[in-house]
């Protein structure tokens, strides 16, 4: 089960290298995109004025390859959580993956690009609101006030853009970028719980 656990935290790491090498990637080969009046979707989706073939590629194959090769960190949290309810996220965790590959998979446009574009956030925020509890239940108020505060960041980020107007707007890459943000900091904090435990003994 630790070989499992290590390649789990070393799948999760590499995971949120690519989706980030496929995202600034596919962003620094627009002719177009700027984060103020795109999603980052328009990336992704042919005829977009912000897309062409390097940044569709870029920007969709990096999702789908970071949702399979992110997978396996579900091992991750499962082995490492301080609580049964830990476990738990688990599910949404992959979701979230499933989710994520949906978006390569699905471009803007298509009628599955909404659904899994939500299934992504919304699970994400599920996953990592689970490990921030399960941490509090275990008594680790530390680590339960770190996890639970990126979740209320990635909350408050959407709530104050669709306080704003119209949530499908130009400069959605915003909060799409800080929701993503969020998610992969906390995938890299919960990949390296392992050392920092063998570092405490």
């Amino acid at each position: 089960m630790g070989e499992l656990t290590r390649a789990g935290r070393l799948a999760g790491a590499v995971a949120v290298l690519i989706a980030a090498v496929g995202i600034a990637g596919a962003a620094l080969a627009s002719p177009e995109f700027t984060v103020t009046g795109n999603a980052l979707s328009d990336l992704g989706q042919p005829g977009d004025p912000a897309a062409t073939g390097v940044t569709t590629a870029l920007f969709n194959g990096g999702l789908v390859l970071a949702a399979v090769v992110g997978l396996p960190f579900g091992a991750t949290l499962w082995h490492e959580s301080e609580h049964p309810l830990g476990r738990v996220g688990v599910v949404p965790f992959a979701v979230a993956m499933l989710g994520m590959a949906g978006v390569g998979l699905f471009p803007a446009g298509q009628a599955l690009h909404v659904p899994a574009a939500l299934g992504l956030y919304l699970a994400s925020m599920v996953a990592m609101a689970l490990d921030g509890v399960a941490s509090a239940l275990a008594g680790n108020r530390r680590r339960a006030g770190v996890t639970l505060s990126l979740v209320a960041v990635h909350v408050a980020g959407w709530v104050v853009w669709a306080a704003g107007g119209p949530v499908l707007r130009p400069g959605l890459a915003l909060p799409e970028l800080l929701g993503a943000g969020v998610f992969a900091a906390w995938v890299v904090r919960v990949a390296g719980r392992g050392d920092s435990a063998r570092l405490a003994d």
